[in-house]
């Protein structure tokens, strides 16, 4: 038996952390900042990244978990949008009619844009408002 089997070996690792991990924090570092500055946001498709097996456990443990979760059912499925430990910064993710993940993103911003209220949507609650106030005021 030879030596070699008491060596430890862990691919994409440096200094505890995976290479992949590393440059996707470093990145979310960058695109916060400018938040902060600018008010821009951003958004990182994770599912278009060459993450190796463990990288998404690895990244959603350094991001750790915030206080605020949402989920919204759209006509294509729901999308869950969950605040990360670092206020700032949702993971988001959007599922199909099957409920398989279609679509998984990093965004940097105050709210996910998903959870805004459209002006059109706005305008015609305002109208089934006031639908509800005539029926309302005519009994």
């Amino acid at each position: 038996m030879s030596g070699l089997d008491e060596i430890r070996v862990v691919a994409g690792e440096a200094g505890g952390m995976r290479e992949n991990v590393r440059a996707i924090l470093h990145e979310i570092e960058t695109l916060l900042g400018r938040l902060l500055e600018t008010g821009e946001a951003s958004a990182i498709d994770i599912r278009s990244l060459p993450l190796m097996p463990g990288d998404y456990g690895a990244l959603e443990s350094a991001l750790g978990s915030g206080e605020i979760s949402a989920e919204f059912h759209g006509d294509s499925g729901p999308t869950v949008m969950t605040e990360t430990g670092i206020p700032g910064i949702w993971w988001v993710t959007h599922f199909d009619q099957d409920e398989e993940v279609a679509a998984e993103f990093i965004e940097i911003t105050m709210v996910p844009e998903i959870l805004l209220s459209q002006q059109e949507d706005i305008r015609d609650g305002l109208e089934d408002l006031r639908q509800r106030l005539a029926a309302v005021d005519n009994h």
